[in-house]
């Protein structure tokens, strides 16, 4: 992945302009479908989309080809896997693209079908020419996919294409979320599992700079693990945290407790747990500014946010929103004060941000079923029949 901004503007302004001149005049092909992702492998939205794909029987029509940044990310699930470069060349013959994580910085020809899916619809902070770090061109799609009205004039600034390139018809990870089945047996031994996700604040990997908050779990120094995990134990509840893929993490610290667990994204991989497993198992989910708590929505359950850096975070990336907390269906927690007595509302059963939750999902929301990607591959021009 290609860090510095204006190398990439460079290329994008020079090499890739002649790539979208010759795309034009490349026939496609409509047996071919390549899913991309720009970062490590197949992740986010298009987990849920090969799935549907597989499971549906798709990989018996089409030739369906992951591109991925580099095949030591190459899964073992029957579908043909090859790196960047090869998915750019198979971008001038592919019919069907979807992706997600970066782009193919290649403009679609009219006889394609490009799907960018994000890689979680739903989103708090800013994206593409909205944020401070302004990548250049980012319309190199037919269609763009979002979950409500609500977000079509946003996104077409953020990715500078016009409102009909944003379709409204669900979030793959929605899909995900809803077949995903709960298994508490892990957690028996406790009143109340509670999940957080925190977004990442500083990240080398993408060259992220978003706040200037240190701590891997927000409000909370290492030497604060211990009376966290106390407090958590006199309400018996499990609180496991889930770093961002890409946060920075120093594997040196510890992060395992009795009633306490932070997991890097190395260390979660090699556990039996999945994340919408999780989600779907917890009982509440703590988030902040990700597309993680947006969708959790869709479970009705309690959520928390913890913003102790929202104005930085609003001057550093910026917010989709005039005003994020008017869609934040929960605790709005900015110290430790006020964690702690979230925990002891959870503890006691109180929910107290049930009829905010309601609004929330369905401004967010026009969907609200297990039939994104059906939607989704209906929007390519994708059939079973022959």
């Amino acid at each position: 992945m290609i860090k510095n901004v204006k190398i990439k503007k460079i290329l994008k302004n020079t090499i890739f302009k002649g790539c979208t001149v010759i795309n034009r005049f490349i026939p496609k092909d409509d047996n071919i479908v390549l899913l991309y992702s720009a970062n490590k492998g197949i992740q986010h939205s298009l987990v849920p989309l090969r799935k549907y794909l597989l499971d549906s029987g798709f990989d018996k029509k089409y030739r369906i080809v992951c591109g991925i940044e580099n095949l030591q990310y190459k899964e073992n699930d029957g579908l043909e896997y090859i790196s960047r470069l090869a998915a750019y060349k198979l971008f001038f013959k592919a019919k069907h693209v979807f992706y997600t994580t970066g782009q193919v910085p290649i403009k679609p020809s009219k006889n394609q079908c490009v799907i960018h899916l994000r890689h979680g619809c739903t989103n708090f902070k800013s994206c593409g020419r909205k944020t401070n770090i302004n990548n250049g061109d980012e319309f190199y799609f037919t269609y763009m996919i979002a979950t409500s009205e609500i977000f079509k004039s946003i996104m077409a600034e953020e990715f500078g294409c016009k409102e009909e390139n944003v379709v409204v018809i669900g979030d793959p990870l929605i899909d995900d979320l809803l077949n995903t089945k709960s298994d508490c047996s892990s957690f028996s031994d406790f009143n109340k599992v509670l999940l957080w996700l925190p977004t990442f604040r500083k990240s080398d990997y993408l060259g992220y700079d978003d706040s200037s908050v240190e701590d891997l779990v927000p409000l909370f120094k290492t030497e604060d693990y211990e009376e966290l995990n106390s407090v958590l134990k006199k309400y018996n509840i499990k609180l496991i945290v889930k770093l961002h893929p890409v946060q920075n993490a120093d594997s040196s610290v510890k992060m395992h407790y009795s009633n306490l667990d932070v997991y890097t994204q190395d260390e979660f991989s090699k556990t039996n747990f999945t994340l919408s497993g999780l989600m779907k198992t917890s009982d509440v989910l703590i988030g902040d500014y990700s597309s993680a708590s947006m969708q959790y929505l869709v479970l009705n359950k309690p959520e928390a946010y913890v913003v102790p850096d929202i104005d930085e975070y609003s001057k550093k990336r910026g917010f989709a929103f005039d005003d994020p907390e008017k869609y934040m269906a929960g605790h709005i927690i900015k110290n430790q004060t006020q964690f702690y007595e979230f925990l002891e509302d959870i503890a006691n059963d109180k929910d107290v941000y049930k009829e905010k939750r309601k609004r929330v999902l369905d401004e967010m929301y026009e969907y609200q079923d297990n039939k994104n990607c059906e939607r989704i591959v209906q929007l390519s021009g994708m059939s079973l029949e022959r």
